[in-house]
């Protein structure tokens, strides 16, 4: 869980990272949506991680795919 933390507050090929007063957001790069949103779901199917996250989808949420992302660490 504390790998995918890093991996999620770190920027990377695949997204940029946006400080808030608490938390943080992540924001897909357009060419990267898909890789993106592999990331967001396997942040939002951890039940013990020590962070929630709150995701923007593109479209239908039933689609799968998002566009940004809230990270709030507990």
């Amino acid at each position: 869980m504390t790998d995918l933390l890093a991996r999620l507050s770190s920027e990377s090929d695949i997204h940029n990272v946006e400080a808030a007063e608490v938390g943080f957001s992540i924001i897909a790069k357009p060419e990267r949506i898909a890789d993106f949103s592999l990331m967001v779901r396997a942040a939002l199917d951890c039940p013990d991680a020590p962070f929630v996250v709150f995701a923007t989808p593109i479209g239908s949420a039933q689609d799968g795919h998002y566009e940004r992302a809230h990270v709030l660490p507990l």
